[in-house]
């Protein structure tokens, strides 16, 4: 008796290592994963009926930038070729290449995506329809993504609720960004009004984001995402592609921050070209006293 619990015992350690094996195994090799535990934007292609519509997730702040493109953008070759298309009109063909993902669904409409965000919690069977159209695009192979990616995005999803998609369109996201004059000692650098920026607050207080985008935006810059840090910093940081180091210094130069250090952030595109990350040492008493209309 003893013997044949003992064996029982070592069936279910050995299945259990098995699952668990198999789950590590799909999380390393899954691309979903790698981006979501680096703190990377995540690109997913709507493809169908309509216009293709790009979704960007921004797994630090927890929100979605919703880009409807044009319906010509991808007209033809497979589902991976045209939402590689979508890619490369959204980033531009000099942008480094990024492995596309896609669904194929009848109607790319944004207002289905809100309506989850909006409903799932009164109505859990809203969320459980979803899963199961998912299901059923994997099954079709109307997807490349694997089931784990699949159950990834959807754990994603469940955090969001609608305030936290933003509408776009591909004109206004991918106004270009002029370099200024060049800058001579003492003389803030010359910004144009398309810089499109992402703030986040790791300072620990509260509304910190909000304030600094209100302040932001009052003075020509377009923040298209703003939230809350994964952690605490305790040093302000911003980061720049390469190409954009003028518009960084422009943010720099209207926070009041003087010399502060830009991180460059080489290596895949971002549809937010400077990110600032606002940390404990950020002094907000000038953008508060602007926001109250004190000169």
């Amino acid at each position: 008796m003893e013997q044949s619990v003992r064996k029982r015992q070592l069936i279910v350690l050995a299945a259990g290592g098995l699952i668990v094996s198999a789950l590590s195994a799909a999380h390393y090799l899954s691309p979903i994963a790698r981006r979501l535990a680096a703190g990377s934007e995540v690109d997913l292609v709507l493809l169908g009926g309509g216009s293709p519509v790009l979704f960007v997730y921004h797994p630090f702040s927890k929100t979605v930038n919703a880009v409807r493109l044009p319906g010509r953008t991808a007209r033809a070759g497979s589902a991976y070729q045209r939402a590689g298309e979508v890619l490369k009109a959204f980033y531009g063909p000099g942008a480094p290449v990024r492995e596309p993902a896609y669904l194929e669904v009848p109607e790319t409409d944004p207002d289905a995506f809100e309506g989850v965000l909006n409903n799932w919690r009164a109505r859990p069977a809203v969320l459980a329809a979803l899963v199961r159209r998912l299901y059923e695009l994997k099954r079709t192979g109307a997807t490349n993504l694997s089931s784990h990616d699949l159950a990834l995005l959807a754990l994603e999803l469940s955090r969001m609720n609608s305030s936290d998609l933003i509408r776009e369109d591909l004109d206004r996201v991918r106004s270009s960004v002029r370099p200024g004059p060049a800058e001579t000692e003492g003389t803030p650098a010359q910004v144009p009004q398309a810089v499109r920026l992402e703030v986040l607050n790791a300072s620990g207080r509260k509304d910190l984001a909000v304030l600094a985008t209100k302040f932001l935006r009052a003075k020509g810059f377009d923040v298209i995402n703003f939230g809350t840090y994964g952690g605490a910093q305790k040093a302000t940081r911003i980061e720049s592609c390469p190409e954009n180091i003028e518009a960084a210094r422009g943010v720099r130069d209207a926070l009041g921050l003087g010399g502060l250090e830009i991180y460059s952030r080489p290596g895949q595109p971002a549809i937010a070209q400077v990110r600032i990350i606002l940390g404990a040492d950020f002094d907000a008493v000038k953008i508060e006293k602007t926001e109250r209309g004190i000169k």
